[in-house]
């Protein structure tokens, strides 16, 4: 079964100031991963089905539905982890923030605070944090 979870990180800006922050994502076992890589592919497969009476543009979607359900299964299958939000305070203006993540994105990540629209990096806590 997914599992949300969440773990400690520490937010950088340019001069190496930094905070922590909470990153909360959602992390997926060997069989939701399967369950979901079956998933897409049944449903690209199907939409291959589903093509097959629309004139001309199923010699494009019939082959590009096949091709793309095991591609799209595969990543699927290696995706661990889907990342959700960052919730912590900016060293650049020293105040509370909350930045929607892609699910794809990985840490170390570049990104701009929401509130001061500055730089910061989002990074695993590895070290001390240090009053910014």
């Amino acid at each position: 079964m997914a599992t949300k979870e969440e773990m400690a990180i520490g937010i950088k800006d340019d001069s190496n100031n930094m905070t922590s922050g909470t990153l909360y994502y959602t992390a997926f076992n060997k069989a939701d991963r399967t369950k979901r890589a079956i998933t897409i592919w049944v449903l690209c497969w199907v939409g291959a089905v589903v093509s097959i009476p629309i004139i001309l543009l199923h010699y494009i979607l019939i082959p590009a539905f096949i091709i793309a359900g095991p591609v799209m299964a595969r990543s699927k299958l290696k995706q661990t982890v889907e990342m959700e939000k960052v919730e912590g305070h900016c060293p650049h203006h020293d105040g509370p923030f909350s930045l929607k993540m892609e699910k794809t994105d990985n840490l170390p990540k570049w990104a701009y605070c929401p509130v001061c629209d500055k730089s910061i990096q989002i990074v695993e806590k590895t070290e001390q944090i240090q009053p910014a």
